[in-house]
């Protein structure tokens, strides 16, 4: 498998950790000082990456991430990338959320393998899944 194919499959993995909430999976996928940056200000590190998925995972009964279009681009030990994604989520309260963005990554290979060293979330829509809601960040998310 190629470099490329393998940065794909890290995304694809990131996005199948979502959907089953196997958080200690999911924090396996980054590089020990990983920078993660949904719009709620950036977390850094295992501790800080825990936590904040521990609290965004929370608000939700079921998530459904799905990764489509991306690229990436390798040099060496390091690479960057840029990955479109859509998410549908139905929050414990009962409301059903659709989610269209992308993320822009750079990643670090390691002895175990590729890793992200950063994601960060550009959202181009929140809302209900009618697309009836509101296009770009979610009120009070940072750009």
């Amino acid at each position: 498998m190629g470099e490329i194919e393998l940065i794909r499959e890290l995304v694809h993995t990131y996005c199948d950790r979502v959907c089953t909430n196997d958080q200690k999976g999911w924090l396996e996928l980054w590089t020990s000082d990983g920078l993660w940056n949904i719009g709620r200000g950036p977390v850094r590190g295992h501790e800080a990456l825990q936590a904040a998925m521990q609290t965004s995972m929370a608000l939700f009964e079921a998530v459904n991430q799905l990764t489509f279009n991306g690229t990436a681009t390798i040099t060496g030990d390091t690479g960057e990338g840029r990955w479109y994604m859509c998410e549908f989520a139905k929050t414990k309260s009962g409301k059903a959320l659709f989610y269209l963005g992308h993320y822009d990554d750079t990643y670090q290979k390691d002895n175990d393998g590729w890793k992200f060293s950063s994601r960060k979330l550009t959202w181009l829509y929140q809302g209900p899944p009618d697309l009836s809601g509101v296009f770009g960040p979610p009120p009070g998310y940072a750009i």
